[in-house]
């Protein structure tokens, strides 16, 4: 069992004499394979003081990109990577707390469940104040006095 581990351990370890390194493994799209090699032929085109291999320019490529990428690609990449139920649950989680949903949420809601004919969203009730009461009790009872002709 232990022998066991012991491998799974140094599983992805490599030994160069006296370097040890980690490889770590991605799997990537076609095209993004295929960009990789173009870019290693590209690389190795008119080189003879070596060659680099595919694991050597993606891994460059990825770190430069990490050093030197651009913040609306990291935007772009969220974008592309962003999906309508995670983006539902971020909003539930986010404004439950709060109680109430910003209104075009709640009208894209409101739309969905009662079609076209959904009203915009009810203002909120003022709460009454007993100025209010006592000015609206007078002029229920100054309607109901008879009038003298």
């Amino acid at each position: 069992m232990k022998e066991e581990e012991e491998r799974e351990e140094n599983k992805d370890v490599k030994t160069n004499a006296a370097v040890t390194k980690k490889e770590g493994r991605i799997v990537v799209s076609v095209e993004a394979e295929a960009a990789v090699a173009e870019f290693t032929d590209a690389v190795n085109d008119g080189f003879d003081a070596g060659r680099a291999n595919r694991y050597e320019v993606a891994s460059y490529m990825i770190l430069w990109f990490k050093n030197h990428g651009p913040d609306d690609a990291i935007s772009e990449i969220r974008r592309r990577s962003a999906n309508g139920f995670s983006m539902l649950d971020a909003v539930l989680k986010k404004y439950k707390g709060f109680g109430e949903l910003p209104s075009d949420i709640q009208s894209a809601l409101d739309k969905h469940f009662f079609g076209e004919a959904a009203k915009e969203q009810k203002k909120a009730k003022k709460n009454l104040k007993q100025e209010s009461l006592n000015e609206r009790l007078e002029e229920s009872e100054a309607s109901r006095e008879p009038t003298a002709a």
